[in-house]
């Protein structure tokens, strides 16, 4: 299963990979920092999962937004879940807007916090349980 996770910040995008990884070592991620890199990276690979920052470095409105990166994401490939990963109230309204605009599911599991750990990544990803060996269920459980 692979998981693009599009930020620009190396410290979060670090940690969350660290996050999902303890989840399952059967998780492909790929970080990539700007809005090209996050296309050219779906153009060559099938994806399972993309988290996607708010704000992101770049020169103009859609290399920053990450808002305006899931509409376009979703224009052609409609089938592929985006989680909106940010703490920003303006940014969660523009989320919810392309979210409703696309007919997706807006809440809690579908934006996530900036802070967040384990448990609250399984809660929010059932769809992974079927595909997936959890580590990190296996060692609470053991």
């Amino acid at each position: 299963m692979r998981v693009l996770i599009v930020e620009d910040n190396a410290f979060n995008a670090f940690c969350l990979s660290r996050l999902l990884q303890t989840i399952s070592k059967q998780l492909k991620i790929k970080v990539v920092s700007e809005s090209s890199s996050a296309l050219n990276y779906l153009s060559q690979y099938e994806v399972s999962l993309i988290i996607l920052d708010g704000n992101l470095q770049g020169s103009d409105y859609l290399s920053r937004s990450g808002p305006a990166l899931a509409n376009i994401i979703w224009s052609n490939n409609p089938q592929i879940p985006i989680i909106a990963w940010s703490d920003s109230e303006d940014m969660r309204v523009a989320f919810a807007e392309i979210f409703k605009q696309h007919n997706k599911v807006f809440n809690e599991g579908s934006c996530w916090p900036k802070a967040i750990d384990c448990d609250f990544i399984l809660k929010s990803l059932p769809f992974l349980l079927p595909h997936m060996k959890l580590n990190y269920l296996m060692k609470k459980i053991g």
